[in-house]
């Protein structure tokens, strides 16, 4: 009967266990929101040179090399424009699937600006940090948000 119990424990154990993975509430807060902050600091400040250094290197590799990456990541600006300022809108906790099927904690922080297109309001950027790189976390993912047709979420009033 032992024996069988311990079975079973183990059977659950295990079937459950990717379930216990920390999510992104398992990195350090603070630390996450500085580089997402300076990211978005540098963007505002157009230095996506600056910014990229601050992202996972398999980005960089999968665009090509820096100056291909860069000149995506300036693409991106053609949908809202540049962001012109940056206020932490909203933040959220979850996980970041990888192209190679990693599964990763993942922070996202959401801001808020006047861009070169738009006024405040219209534009939110999305910085999204994972665990990893020298300094113990990098950007994994970059991108601008807009309201297309419905309502905003309460945190983007």
């Amino acid at each position: 009967m032992r024996i069988a119990f311990s079975g079973l424990i183990a059977i659950v154990c295990l079937s459950s266990g990717c379930h216990l993975l920390p999510n992104g509430s398992s990195m350090d807060r603070t630390q996450a929101q500085k580089l997402s902050d300076s990211y978005m600091s540098d963007m505002v400040a157009d230095r996506v040179d600056v910014a990229l250094e601050k992202m996972e290197p398999q980005f960089i590799q999968a665009a090509g090399g820096k100056a291909n990456a860069e000149a995506g990541l300036r693409d991106l600006f053609n949908y809202c424009g540049r962001p012109l300022e940056s206020e932490l809108r909203h933040e959220e906790t979850g996980f970041f699937l990888s192209a190679d099927g990693r599964k990763a904690p993942m922070r996202g922080f959401y801001y808020s600006g006047k861009t070169t297109q738009h006024p405040k309001g219209v534009c939110f950027f999305a910085v999204r940090v994972v665990p990893g790189g020298i300094n113990g976390m990098r950007v994994v993912n970059f991108g601008p948000l807009k309201l297309l047709t419905g309502q905003l979420p309460d945190w983007a009033r």
